[in-house]
């Protein structure tokens, strides 16, 4: 024979713990609708805030660059007074922007050319310690080398190539850098490392054409 149905009463539905638990979820959530209201406003405005100053970021850079090609144009047509004007305020203006950590190598090569080695060396050691292009960095590592030898302190000129050798990644931007100590060393009249410099780079498979020419050029300086 077939069980007769049970009636499920009202009171034993109110005490499924299924329903309790939505009943009391559903509670909880209007006894503080104002406390997640402020929870949810905030998100949405810390998100609002995010898209903003990530807008503001993007067009500070933009028009950092923008100042800085305009400096560049003025630096390519030799108008030394405009470009140094205008590098200034890439740097003052754009602070923390990769074009005004660039700023700062092309001013400080400006005042190389002028030989004012105080100023350049200022300007260059900061683009060397913020920047990380590796083709900017082997080139302002050889004038910051240069202003050492300028300031008659070749040891600081070849301990600042050596470090530079070992940051940088690319084998072509070492090659430079080798060559650049080797010139030094024959300079002081080191011809001992100078060569040992120089045998390794002639060993590397990296050389260019260029590079190898300009270590033999170099080996013939020493056998003169």
């Amino acid at each position: 024979m077939l069980k007769p149905k049970k009636n499920i009463t009202q009171k034993e539905i109110q005490r499924d713990p299924f329903l309790e638990t939505v009943d009391q979820a559903q509670a909880h959530f209007e006894d503080n609708k104002s406390f997640y209201a402020k929870i949810i406003t905030g998100a949405l405005v810390a998100l609002l805030g995010f898209f903003i100053l990530n807008k503001k970021n993007s067009e500070h850079n933009i028009n950092a660059s923008v100042s800085l090609g305009q400096a560049l144009v003025a630096l390519e047509q030799s108008d030394l007074s405009n470009a140094k004007f205008q590098l200034e305020t890439v740097i003052d203006d754009y602070s923390g922007t990769p074009s005004s950590i660039n700023a700062n190598y092309f001013l400080g090569k400006i005042y190389f050319d002028e030989g004012d080695y105080p100023k350049s060396k200022k300007l260059i050691s900061t683009f060397y310690k913020k920047s990380s292009n590796d083709m900017m960095l082997t080139a302002s590592a050889q004038l910051l080398a240069e202003i050492e030898v300028q300031n008659s302190n070749n040891p600081g000129a070849i301990e600042i190539l050596k470090k530079a050798i070992r940051s940088t990644a690319l084998e072509s931007q070492k090659n430079v850098l080798s060559l650049s100590q080797a010139k030094i060393f024959i300079s002081i009249g080191d011809d001992k490392k100078a060569l040992a410099n120089i045998d390794l780079l002639l060993a590397s498979s990296t050389i260019s054409s260029a590079q190898k020419q300009a270590a033999e050029e170099l080996l013939g300086k020493i056998a003169s």
